[in-house]
């Protein structure tokens, strides 16, 4: 005869198990979240404070940019050069 491991212990350890597993999931999605929120897109007020130049110059060369197929980024990169 052999000692068998009692059923309700089968029952508690899975409950333990999966209690574990679903609070660590539900955390690393929280985090994953909020990190992936945290970071908004920026006015153009703000895009124009960042080059140093008036909101009505960004917007000038943001029409430039556009014209000639480039980004923003990448033209105001070139006009400093």
């Amino acid at each position: 005869m052999y000692l068998e491991f009692p059923r309700y212990l089968y029952f508690l350890f899975t409950l333990l198990f999966m209690k574990k597993f679903c609070t660590s999931i539900l955390v690393l999605s929280v985090l994953f979240l909020s990190a992936c929120a945290s970071s908004a897109p920026m006015t153009e007020e703000q895009q124009a404070e960042k080059y140093g130049v008036t909101v009505e110059r960004f917007r000038e060369e943001k029409r430039a940019a556009a014209r000639m197929n480039m980004g923003i980024e990448e033209h105001m990169m070139m006009i400093e050069k």
